[in-house]
């Protein structure tokens, strides 16, 4: 992570810039500065975790079958690069969805739906790639995020029958963490921000929940805004560069 401040190296600068501009936006309500920042930090953290191996021993993985951690870009063969691309493109399409339709505050289901549905398929690639990379579910992490994703689905239809496809997302969620946090030391060091990334995420989804009941222009709407921001930054740039790296380990030579 000290990319993030090596000038020479663009995409660690552009993603503290695009996170914090996005963070001062939601702060000041200055919608004008979300607009040009939020739709830039997954692919800012996107571009980190392609070229992460580019400067290490991650360029130089080789010999492996899956297609997973080749050398190529940052030492990731295709399979992985087209993944996380895919991954990077659903998650700016779901951010872009959310923030043009009046963002955390929005109380329209259809659109917190459609923005639902492009992350549903970013979490699927990436899900797609932790486990073409060798991580598994474990019992424990599989039990303790079943029992959350139940107890957040029956709140939702509790509320409302029509939040059917909100209960899914939020188990598909659960599901991604679930195998995130599953993650050993068979993925290297570099893939153990995975345990904290998956749950980083569910906070940062459920804090839009919150926000989404809080009186519009307050000091606490705001600090929501403001949370949801710094969680979501922070889960995407480390579900992105955590399974990277396990790529990269699934492609070296034992």
């Amino acid at each position: 992570m000290l990319s993030l401040m090596d000038t020479s190296r663009p995409e660690g600068p552009a993603f503290l810039a695009a996170a914090a501009g996005t963070e001062l936006a939601k702060a000041t309500g200055f919608g004008p500065l979300e607009k040009l920042c939020k739709p830039l930090i997954v692919p800012a953290a996107l571009a980190i975790a392609l070229l992460e191996g580019a400067r290490g021993e991650g360029a130089l993985a080789g010999g492996s079958t899956t297609g997973v951690g080749r050398p190529g870009v940052g030492g990731l063969g295709p399979l992985a690069t087209t993944l996380l691309s895919v991954t990077g493109a659903a998650y700016t399409t779901g951010d872009v969805i959310l923030m043009l339709g009046g963002g955390h505050a929005s109380r329209s289901k259809a659109r917190l739906v459609s923005g639902a549905a492009a992350f549903g398929v970013g979490h699927l690639a990436l899900g797609g790639l932790m486990l073409r990379s060798g991580l598994r579910f474990k019992p424990l992490q599989s039990a303790v995020h079943g029992v959350v994703a139940g107890a957040a689905g029956a709140v939702l239809l509790s509320e409302d029958r029509a939040n059917a496809p909100l209960a899914a997302y939020g188990g598909l969620l659960a599901a991604l963490s679930a195998l995130a946090t599953s993650v050993d030391r068979r993925s290297g060091p570099a893939a153990s921000v995975l345990a904290v990334a998956g749950p980083v995420f569910l906070l940062s989804d459920g804090l839009i929940l919150v926000r989404r009941k809080a009186e519009g222009g307050t000091a606490l709407a705001r600090a929501l805004d403001v949370g949801v921001i710094d969680t979501y930054a922070t889960a995407a740039l480390l579900l992105l560069t955590g399974t990277a790296a396990a790529a990269r380990a699934a492609g070296r030579p034992a």
